[in-house]
């Protein structure tokens, strides 16, 4: 049986389960090159048919990681953005007039819109039939429980909004997944931590992550009284004081005119344009903004990072705690967009009570397509058992060919070496700075040893060298990939079972005798974002960091995501080649080839 899951929106991408097994999972934006791609994942749908042989007529079922479509498609422009539509003018007016005259005389936008949906989706050869619609929260929280190594666990799902929730709380047992708790999209912590990054001149669902990394530098006590007033946790439940406000509830339009004050925030027209939750939700985001405006603006940006940080980890650990206490689970599993912010899945780690917690690695909604098929799969075959992740590298590979031929187009000087993890080690050792392309493609927002750029650890300056060279704007350090055998003592609290170290998704506070031997990957805070690295996982990239052990004494180096400014990571070898000939990287590994930059001609 063959399964497509699909996510379209941000973080578009899909994924092919075989017999339950996962054959491929790919990001759209890493075949398209465009940073966030706001698309149906037409490219990454494509690259799986072409590599397993297959079309639109041998998928058994196409899951797809939202239950109501219109919400995605909020709009005829929109829609016909998701799709690409934009030759086809006469053609897409036919099918959305066809849904009004269908749903006349209510002229339902969220029918017409839907109806619409599978027009287009019958276009490309994928009828309504084979179509199942997933709820989003519970797309996420498939992906997280049915590739985590646990039967029982809690499973918390949170992000910015998704088929009128913004989180859910619930129980896996024995393959079923029982819901308990939600969380309403209009109480969304996720969505006034977009606001705040927007507030902050940085962009939304791409630079959270240099929110979480500003707060260590801020004090919270100056802000988080501000934001409390905003968003709180209260008898069990967390609230949005704007939408307790009955004005917004009684007339939501009139109450955004007269609380904002400054009205070219958006277009009224483009309220009023909205149906049901989805209006109240762009309401609260322009209201969030105005309030920070208005009481924020004089406060330290490092500061506001520090205080809506803090929002974040006090309400969602009180949710967790007053919701869990009937239950005695002790392993948590962990999907959603806000489960990208690092120090707020380690304070989750140190709950009492919680022993271990696994984050699915593409937490965003990339995953939504993978946990859709997963769904879909345990509906059909419930009686069996099954498998999760058996790698993280699930994406597009190239051939020793395919690399050959790349690199004769640019006519590099090329040497190929059968041991080259050995002297990639050394050079790490000697203080190059590596571009690594390796094997398969990375699957969510982590590059892990095959898409990476390597460099010793042991200078903190490096921090800056790097960021200057790769046209960065950073205030985290640089993750660590730490050998197994050497995490326990360079990681405090850490245990060989901690599946999210894997995969680079919470951090750890370092043990101050490891602190001045590897300065470039520990934060202000004390605190470093490993990827542990077993042998099991990458024997490649498991034997350089050996190497470069063998050199050094320690076995960690730093690895962070292999990209051009504001570039996807990098996919295909061509892609590896243009950040070396920018000056990104000295060394350019691809596979068993490698090119120096002091031998490239420019």
């Amino acid at each position: 049986m063959l399964i497509l899951g699909i996510n379209f929106g941000h973080s578009s991408a899909a994924v092919l389960l075989k017999d339950g097994k996962i054959q491929d999972a790919v990001e759209e934006e890493k075949l398209t090159r465009i940073k966030g791609h706001v698309t149906f994942p037409f490219a990454a749908i494509n690259y799986i048919f072409k590599k397993h042989n297959v079309g639109p007529k041998n998928i058994d079922k196409i899951a797809i990681g939202c239950k109501d479509v219109s919400e995605w498609s909020y709009n005829y422009r929109h829609l016909n953005k998701l799709f690409g539509r934009k030759g086809s003018l006469n053609k897409i007016k036919g099918y959305f007039y066809d849904g009004i005259k269908r749903y006349y005389p209510s002229t339902d936008i969220r029918s017409t819109l839907t109806h619409t949906f599978y027009k287009y989706m019958a276009d490309i050869g994928f009828t309504e039939r084979k179509i199942e619609l997933v709820d989003h929260h519970l797309s996420h929280a498939a992906s997280a429980y049915y590739t985590s190594p646990w039967k029982d666990c809690a499973i918390f799902t949170n992000d910015g909004k998704g088929d009128g929730l913004s989180g859910t709380l619930s129980l896996g047992k024995d393959g079923k997944i029982n819901l308990c708790h939600q969380i309403e999209d209009l109480n969304s912590i996720g969505q006034f931590y977009q606001a705040v990054t927007k507030h902050l001149g940085f962009t939304v669902n791409r630079h959270e992550g240099k929110i979480t990394g500003l707060a260590a530098f801020g004090d919270y006590r100056k802000t988080f009284f501000l934001m409390n007033a905003v968003y709180k946790f209260e008898e069990g439940v967390l609230r949005n004081t704007f939408q307790g406000n009955s004005a917004i509830q009684d007339n939501p339009v009139k109450y955004f005119i007269e609380s904002v004050k400054e009205k070219n925030f958006i277009q009224n027209n483009y309220v009023k344009s909205l149906h049901g939750t989805l209006r109240n939700f762009a309401i609260s985001y322009q209201l969030y903004l105005n309030y920070l405006k208005e009481g924020l603006e004089s406060f330290d940006a490092k500061d506001i990072s520090a205080g809506i940080q803090k929002l974040t980890e006090e309400s969602l650990l009180a949710y967790l705690k007053k919701n869990l206490e009937d239950y005695k689970f002790t392993n948590i599993c962990l999907a959603g967009g806000v489960f990208a912010n690092v120090k707020l899945n380690q304070k989750i780690m140190e709950l009492s009570g919680i022993k271990n917690v696994y984050i699915q690695p593409a937490m965003d909604d990339a995953g939504a397509a993978l946990g859709a098929a997963l769904h879909v799969n345990m509906k059909l075959n419930s009686n069996k058992d099954w498998t999760g992740f058996e790698t993280v590298y699930t994406g597009p590979e190239y051939t020793e060919s395919e690399i050959k031929t790349a690199l004769e187009k640019y006519n590099l000087p090329v040497r190929k070496l059968r041991c080259c993890e050995e002297e990639v080690g050394k050079w790490i050792y000697e203080g190059k700075i590596i571009g690594r392309f390796n094997g398969a493609t990375e699957w969510g927002s982590r590059a892990l040893g095959n898409r990476s750029i390597l460099a010793r650890p042991i200078e903190k300056e490096i921090n800056d060298t790097l960021n200057k060279r790769l046209k960065r704007t950073e205030f985290m350090p640089f993750a660590p990939s730490v050998l197994d055998e050497d995490a326990s003592n360079i990681l405090r609290g850490y245990s060989s079972d901690h599946i999210a170290s894997r995969y680079m998704t919470l951090t750890y506070h370092v043990n101050p005798s490891m602190i001045n031997l590897i300065p470039a990957v520990v934060h202000v805070d004390g605190t470093a974002r490993p990827q542990v690295v077993f042998e099991e996982d990458n024997p490649s990239y498991y034997k350089i960091i050996k190497a470069y052990k063998k050199y050094s004494g320690v076995g960690c180096v730093i690895n962070t995501s292999f990209n051009m400014h504001e570039e996807p990571i990098v996919n295909s070898p061509e892609d590896a080649i243009r950040a070396l000939l920018s000056g990104a990287v000295d060394i350019l590994s691809l596979g068993e080839f490698v090119v120096e930059a002091t031998d490239v001609k420019r």
